[in-house]
């Protein structure tokens, strides 16, 4: 396959091995430059594909938070049941089902 070398806006510099050639051609692509070895491509991007990629970057940023709150809680109800003394689940204890904080962070 040929090997071909996309400049971008911000003077990034990709490439991109083609493998297999078909007739149809990309919707994204829109027009193509050059000869040789180099060949500038222009490649447009759907309208709504910054609005997706915002609407993604909230979501992975928010499902960190949420996890991490979620495991921080119920790590703050187990180390109050182990200042307690009581028996720890690994040991056969279920003490930590009666723990509100462990309840708020497996909830969550």
């Amino acid at each position: 396959g040929a090997v071909l070398s996309f400049s971008c806006r911000d003077s990034c510099q990709a490439w991109c091995q083609i493998i297999n050639v078909s007739e149809s051609r990309s919707p994204f692509l829109t027009s193509m430059e050059g000869t040789g070895n180099e060949t500038n491509w222009s490649i447009s991007m759907p309208s709504g594909s910054k609005y997706h990629l915002y609407i993604g970057l909230a979501l992975a940023i928010g499902s960190s938070i949420f996890i991490g709150s979620s495991f921080i809680l119920k790590k703050k109800g187990l180390l109050k049941l182990a200042d307690r003394g009581v028996t720890r689940a690994g040991q056969g204890g279920y003490s930590y089902l009666k723990e509100w904080l462990w309840w708020a962070g497996l909830l969550s």
